[in-house]
């Protein structure tokens, strides 16, 4: 029987045990674990190629514009003023302008473009100064001013023309035309060159005398690229020109009026007389500039400049005026 009642109460707990609410404990908190990820082994591969960069370039500082003249220019004077036509795309600058300043007032009268045979300098004569006149085309400025001997009142010392060494060949009168007590002569037409780097001058040779009188003397008109040759007139004081003659620089022989010009100095039936109907003149690439004019007229104030391009069969029309010199570097004789 006691066991039967402590069975009972037994149980009875247990049932009581069983709805009574369980407490809840919360989690002790952990410390936080660094852990060291294991390696994990890669296969091998090779590092990837880099893109190709553009090479750097210096910065450099801008440096002024220079235009490398064309190899065949023209030049010609208009009312004593002198432009130049580049062929290449007809066009046409003055000199004097404030693009090609010489130093001189627009009324100095300006003659005798000569061309060198690179396009580099033009020489030419400026009568306010009685002077022969260097300039240089790439760097746009006046290098050199040959003062002339002879009087400006007389046809004396010419430019004779650029030849291929570079050299700028010029006659210079040695004294003058005397008209009292008798009338005679400059003593000798000397030859001098011009060298543009170095600045110097050095003589050449003389003109020969051609003529016995007292009042003969020579006047240079042009020197071939080779400066072998130079083609001059037997002149006089108060007379004028008379004919051409052909020199040998190396010999000092002359052949008065010859059958005959030599090769070198390129086409001379280029060259123009005094006062004809057209005034022309072959380029080194073959071009043709030249001169429509009333044959009647000295002076002719509508003629018309014309450039005729190498295979062209119409010509263009440059420039309008009065034109008094045609010279290119295809050497030519006036």
């Amino acid at each position: 029987m006691k066991n039967s009642l402590f069975l009972l109460i037994v149980i009875f707990m247990l049932g009581l045990s069983a709805c009574v609410p369980t407490a809840e404990i919360p989690p002790t908190a952990i410390p936080p674990v660094e852990i060291s990820p294991e390696p994990t082994s890669l296969p091998a591969t090779e590092p990837p190629t880099p893109e190709p960069q553009p090479t750097l370039e210096p910065t450099l500082e801008p440096t002024a514009d220079v235009e490398t003249p064309a190899s065949n220019l023209y030049a010609y004077v208009k009312e004593f003023q002198i432009y130049l036509l580049n062929p290449a795309d007809l066009s046409v600058v003055r000199m004097g302008d404030s693009n090609h300043p010489i130093g001189y007032a627009s009324d100095c009268w300006l003659s005798s473009p000569r061309l060198s045979l690179d396009g580099h300098y033009l020489a030419f004569e400026a009568r306010c100064v009685n002077a022969f006149i260097v300039y240089d085309l790439l760097q746009n400025n006046k290098i050199a001013e040959i003062v002339k001997a002879s009087d400006p009142e007389i046809l004396g010392d010419t430019l004779l023309g650029w030849a291929e060494n570079g050299r700028l060949y010029y006659t210079r009168m040695v004294g003058g035309c005397s008209f009292d007590p008798e009338l005679i002569g400059p003593e000798r037409m000397e030859v001098y060159s011009y060298e543009p780097v170095s600045g110097s001058t050095r003589y050449e040779f003389d003109l020969p005398k051609v003529d016995a009188a007292s009042h003969a003397y020579s006047i240079g008109i042009i020197i071939d690229p080779q400066a072998e040759h130079v083609i001059a007139w037997n002149a006089a004081c108060s007379v004028g020109l008379g004919t051409r003659f052909l020199l040998t620089t190396n010999t000092g022989d002359y052949e008065i009026s010859p059958n005959s010009w030599p090769a070198s100095f390129g086409d001379l039936s280029g060259h123009y007389s005094a006062f004809p109907a057209e005034q022309y003149v072959f380029g080194a690439d073959g071009g043709k500039l030249f001169v429509l004019k009333d044959p009647q007229l000295e002076w002719d104030p509508n003629s018309r400049l014309m450039f005729l391009a190498p295979g062209a069969s119409q010509a263009q029309q440059i420039d309008s005026g009065s034109f008094n010199e045609l010279v290119s570097q295809a050497p030519f004789v006036n």
